[in-house]
């Protein structure tokens, strides 16, 4: 737990995106953290503990549900795409 007394209860990271699942003890607040590298983009998702996991494996749906706006690399996966067909 850090200064501010929150603690990382998870994270992942691949392909350039990193997720954190972060617990504000002060207030038993939830948060999922995005960031992706390749296209620099990020952004915050407060979550229930009741679907916090599921918050944390798919954060973009979450975004896309509650209308957070965040780039995709396209481009990227495209060509993992064609690549895996070919």
């Amino acid at each position: 737990m850090n200064r501010n007394g929150t603690a990382e209860l998870a994270s992942r990271a691949g392909d350039g995106v990193e997720v954190a699942l972060l617990w504000r003890k002060r207030d038993n607040v939830l948060t999922v953290c995005v960031t992706d590298s390749r296209t620099g983009d990020a952004f915050e998702l407060h979550a229930h503990p009741e679907n916090a996991l599921d918050v944390f494996y798919h954060p973009y749906a979450y975004a896309a549900f509650r209308g957070i706006g965040y780039r995709a690399d396209v481009t990227a996966s495209r060509a993992r795409t064609e690549a895996l067909a070919a």
